[in-house]
């Protein structure tokens, strides 16, 4: 039994790597514009000229990862979803979960081989082969939340300055799209990637209230959700757009020296660990050391 799972491990790990070769893990957009242009390069090939990971390996994987999927809360899949969106979109929900299924079966399929090779299964070996699946299981989960924390850090930690140069253009006559299009051309990192996205979809004709919506949405930033606010109620009123940016931008730098101020007055309480396991043992060992090694010389006698 332990042979045919570890068999059964071995075939969907390789292939999920030449799925992997072939391009399942690529966007639905790029793998349908490359199927497109590969289509239009080369003459009208029949179902069996047709390569052999197309027509086996990524249809087995495709079929296994939807099953998967489909054995998972739905809730749980959407939230992953939404992470994914909020982290960049660095891959599809289904590329996500091939690779949490590749994590977990690969590397303890791997272990288990070579157990069975040594022909050393033991009790703990099987406790570290369930080790190593749920390990395999979790880093994925753990690399997407650090992932999605770092965006959103990056992102928070320029939105004062995007809101100075917002509201520097638009007092000086620029519109709302100039101005965040200033903005996109001037920054770098994950805020200009998204007013930049937030743009082209103005540009193909979607309404700026949906696209901004869809913007907050996206970066899942409290503070972005309320600049996204101000600004459709202040279109929709007619006040000036100029005044409600500098307010957002006040009120923004001032929650950022707020949560300068918390981080500082939690650094003493974790300086308590290290400096009592690190600092305190050695300054001990350097003032009552030579103390303690002379009292046990006069004790003893010499």
């Amino acid at each position: 039994m332990i042979a045919i799972v570890a068999a059964i491990a071995a075939f969907v790990s390789l292939a999920t790597l030449f799925a992997w070769a072939g391009g399942v893990l690529r966007s639905p957009i790029e793998a349908r514009l490359t199927r497109m242009a590969a289509q239009a390069a080369t003459p009208t090939r029949t179902p069996m000229e047709a390569p052999f990971s197309d027509r086996v390996f990524i249809p087995v994987v495709d079929g296994i990862v939807r099953g998967f999927i489909e054995l998972l809360p739905s809730t749980f899949v959407s939230r992953i979803s939404r992470q994914l969106l909020t982290a960049g979109s660095p891959m599809t929900t289904q590329a996500f979960f091939t690779i949490v299924l590749l994590t977990t079966v690969l590397l303890p399929a791997g272990v288990a081989f070579l157990f069975i090779q040594a022909g050393s299964l033991t009790s703990a070996a099987v406790g570290l082969l369930v080790f190593l699946v749920a390990l395999g299981f979790l880093l994925p989960f753990l690399w997407l939340r650090r992932r999605v924390r770092s965006r959103k850090l990056a992102i928070w930690r320029r939105l004062p300055d995007m809101f100075d140069m917002v509201t520097v253009c638009v007092e000086a006559g620029l519109g709302l799209d100039a101005a965040l299009r200033q903005v996109a051309a001037k920054i770098k990192g994950p805020l200009a990637e998204e007013i930049s996205l937030t743009l082209r979809q103005i540009g193909m004709g979607r309404s700026r209230r949906e696209a901004l919506e869809d913007m907050a949405y996206r970066v899942d930033v409290p503070e972005v959700t309320t600049f996204v606010n101000a600004v459709i109620q202040a279109e929709s009123l007619g006040t000036s757009l100029g005044r409600v940016l500098r307010a957002q931008s006040f009120s923004l730098r001032v929650a950022r020296r707020q949560k300068a101020e918390e981080l500082a007055r939690r650094a003493p309480v974790k300086m308590v660990f290290p400096l009592v396991l690190f600092i305190m043992p050695t300054f001990f060992i350097v003032t009552i050391g030579p103390i303690a090694i002379h009292f046990i010389k006069y004790v003893s006698g010499n």
